[in-house]
């Protein structure tokens, strides 16, 4: 049951964070699908503390659902507290977008015994965790600059 709980989180996760991703930043509907995108990552990283069949209690899932949480963390403080922070909005961009990168990453973790037969363990790891973390990096310092702008456009 917990599994299908967390599965169901994670899916809700990927679909709302793709969604704010790509959709217009700074409108009502960015915030709401941005909670969604929060509550489901929360909903996410504490059902995989339930989840101990892999290594039969805490493992390095665990650890990295805790970087997870701190990364997520960080990305929702600075809108709260943006009269605070100067920069709150570029910080806020980098870090809801690595929460995304980290959570595909995640995502393609859940692959590994699905992928190309006969890869190798560390080809896997390529092509599951390097190639979405340098596909990722490079989208959001490519993006950012035109982010920004539109979103001081709009203020």
């Amino acid at each position: 049951m917990i599994l299908t709980i967390h599965t169901i989180f994670g899916i809700v996760a990927v679909v709302a964070g793709a969604w704010n991703l790509a959709a217009m930043k700074g409108t009502r509907r960015h915030r709401v699908v941005g909670w969604v995108y929060t509550g489901s990552m929360a909903g996410l990283i504490v059902t995989s503390f339930a989840i101990f069949e892999l290594f039969d209690g805490f493992g390095p899932f665990h650890a990295l659902s805790l970087v997870s949480g701190g990364t997520l963390a960080v990305a929702i403080y600075f809108p709260l507290r943006r009269e605070h922070h100067e920069h709150w909005l570029l910080h806020h961009y980098y870090w809801i977008a690595y929460s995304y990168v980290g959570l595909v990453m995640a995502t393609g973790s859940h692959f590994f015994e699905y992928g190309p037969p006969g890869w190798p363990f560390w080809a896997l790891a390529v092509l599951y965790w390097v190639v979405p973390y340098v596909v990722g990096s490079a989208l959001i310092f490519s993006r950012r600059d035109a982010i920004m702008e539109r979103l001081h456009e709009r203020s």
